[in-house]
């Protein structure tokens, strides 16, 4: 992004990575342990994780804050670590739509939601950018999988 204007502004953005997953229900997500997020099933309230890995148990819709660092998708289903590691960006944007947010979503299959999980890069919320007149931002993901 670069702000040719004259004056600065702010804005959001995030790379959305949907992961295919063996089954969401026994992935599980690490690096954001002891990170506040904002839950946005229920409705913004801010929360903190605790130190264990993210697990799914429901509709997942949560943008940790100030959580500049690398996450690691845990797949036992496909035998494998994903990872994401980023750069320029302050926020992770962790989702999955659940049974009844998949089946109100016209663009997604109703089945669909055990085989995938989104792990986004992002700068949203607190964490958008602002950004002078005249500078440039740039966000980048670099995407890995281990053997796992």
């Amino acid at each position: 992004m670069t702000n040719t204007g004259g004056e600065g502004f702010a804005f959001e953005e995030a790379l959305h990575t949907y992961f295919g997953v063996g089954d969401v229900r026994h992935a599980s997500v690490e690096g954001l342990a002891h990170t506040t997020y904002l839950d946005k099933t229920d409705n913004m309230t801010e929360k903190s994780q605790d130190a264990s890995p993210i697990q799914f148990t429901g509709e997942a819709d949560r943008v940790y804050l100030a959580a500049p660092g690398t996450c690691t998708i845990n797949d036992p289903g496909l035998k494998r670590r994903i990872v994401v590691e980023k750069e320029h960006s302050d926020a992770t944007v962790v989702w999955n739509p659940w049974i009844a947010k998949a089946k109100a979503m016209a663009d997604f299959g109703d089945d669909e939601w055990p085989g995938m999980v989104c792990i986004e890069t992002a700068n949203a919320g607190p964490n958008a950018v602002e950004l002078p007149a005249g500078q440039q931002h740039s966000m980048s993901a670099v995407i890995s999988v281990e053997n796992g």
